[in-house]
């Protein structure tokens, strides 16, 4: 197989041998690919500067099998550097799509979705705006995946969620309502938070650090316990914000 300047970002690098990378992408036509890109480490490599996360690239492959061959790199746009807490969000994105598609598995509107909220985050004008962006691209991303969650009506009687009332969300099942001396199964989160999710609201602190907790547990269900970089860079980077 052949392909010839494809848009695509990368997810992931490493070092491969003396002067090589391994390159995870991620294209809108093919999905996430694994690439070999070999003597890109060398010193005089103009390729090594532009296969950098959270750059709009173009690239080019041959082959067949888990590692294609990198054949070509070119920058399809000019964007600015990606730094600090920003940075760390932006890795979070990576890090999501790196556990949750398989390769080799288009999802172009997912694509999309990564591509709109790389902008989003780098034009939030405050950490709680970056809060509420990460979580519709969580929500968002699960839905696209065939993951939806269920917000807007109780998982047992389909009845309408209450502003007013309290929920215990059951990862496997949804909302169910809150019943003093029963064991929760599942986070706790108020009726308005999740019809603020189900509406991608998010306007106020409460529905913000609610439906932080409710999305934290729900990819777990997917993801796996396996703790992410990205929230370690996100702690160093800023301090601790009221939807913590």
């Amino acid at each position: 197989m052949r392909v010839d300047l494809q848009p695509a970002f990368v997810l992931h690098r490493r070092d491969f041998r003396n002067s090589s990378l391994i390159v995870e992408a991620f294209t809108p036509e093919f999905g996430r690919i694994g690439l070999v890109a070999r003597g890109v480490r060398r010193p005089r490599s103009e390729k090594n500067a532009l296969l950098q996360c959270f750059r709009p690239l173009l690239l080019s492959w041959t082959g067949r099998g888990e590692l294609y061959t990198l054949t070509n790199v070119e920058a399809d746009n000019f964007v600015s550097p990606v730094v600090g807490a920003d940075y760390a969000s932006c890795f979070y994105l990576n890090e999501l799509l790196m556990r949750l598609l398989q390769r080799d598995d288009a999802h172009e509107e997912v694509y999309r979705l990564y591509e709109q909220t790389l902008q989003a985050i780098q034009s939030a004008a405050s950490p709680i705006a970056t809060e509420r962006v990460l979580r519709l691209f969580e929500k968002q991303l699960l839905q696209e995946l065939g993951y939806g969650l269920m917000l807007d009506c109780e998982a047992d009687t389909g009845q309408i969620i209450d502003a007013d009332c309290e929920y215990c969300y059951e990862p496997e099942r949804g909302p169910v309502p809150k019943v003093e001396g029963r064991v929760a199964s599942g986070p706790s989160i108020s009726g308005l938070s999740l019809l603020s999710l189900a509406r991608n609201e998010l306007a106020d602190e409460q529905s913000l650090r609610d439906s932080k907790r409710l999305m934290r547990v729900i990819l777990r269900e997917y993801i796996g316990d396996k703790p992410l970089q990205s929230r370690m860079l996100y702690n160093q980077a800023r301090p601790q914000t009221t939807t913590e």
